[in-house]
């Protein structure tokens, strides 16, 4: 594996450790002003990370290019296709489009279930760094390429799966009460609440306008 993919895998677990901590959790949803501004600092972070995914996706075109590897093109042109409509996806969205944001009063275990989703959304790009890690390290022996590939585009297709079932929820909070509609939290996870001021903890409006923040 090249210096540079290791330092790319090394800055996106970093970032995405700081959004998971900074993430809005069940208080940043109670008041009903503040709802919007929560989905928007979940969703400015998850773009930034999924734009430098796609940028090294990108790289991996670069170089099937420039070695021969016109077979597996298509491939990786499709993960990075899928990639893409999901960055405009959750970067175009209006804020506050729905039901979730009009409500008098969301029931705890609804924020908590949707909370979930964003956890599992920021977590799910990690496994998407790693598919990419193995993409690279298939391009570079030249071995496995396109069984690679499919995984990163299986992940990927995930992420947009993931996302239709947070962008429903929030449409119709009611689905957020079903008890298998939103994913488990991952048992390693950070406890995505908000961290005391003194603590230092990024926030994830700190992940999305920190240029550095992802490597």
């Amino acid at each position: 594996m090249s210096d540079q993919f290791v330092d790319f895998a090394k800055s996106q677990m970093g970032a995405i450790e700081r959004l998971l901590k900074g993430l809005p959790g069940i208080s940043g949803y109670i008041d009903k002003e503040l709802r919007r501004d929560a989905d928007k600092r979940v969703r400015e972070g998850l773009v930034q990370l999924l734009e430098h995914s796609k940028s090294e996706l990108m790289d991996i075109q670069n170089r099937l290019l420039s070695g021969g590897g016109l077979l597996y093109m298509d491939d990786v042109d499709q993960a990075v296709v899928k990639l893409q409509t999901l960055i405009d996806r959750v970067k175009t969205a209006s804020y506050g489009y729905a039901g979730l944001f009009d409500a008098v009063r969301i029931k705890e275990e609804q924020l908590d279930a949707l909370n979930r989703f964003d956890v599992a959304m920021i977590s799910e790009v990690g496994q998407l760094n790693d598919a990419i890690t193995a993409l690279s390290n298939a391009v570079a022996d030249n071995s496995n390429i396109g069984p690679v590939a499919s995984r990163v585009t299986k992940v990927v297709a995930d992420l947009n799966r993931l996302y239709d079932k947070r962008k429903d929820a929030i449409v119709s909070p009611d689905l957020l009460s079903q008890a298998s509609y939103a994913p488990p939290m991952p048992a390693a996870a950070p406890a995505a609440t908000s961290a005391p001021a003194d603590t230092g903890a990024a926030s994830a409006s700190d992940v999305a306008s920190d240029p550095n923040a992802v490597g």
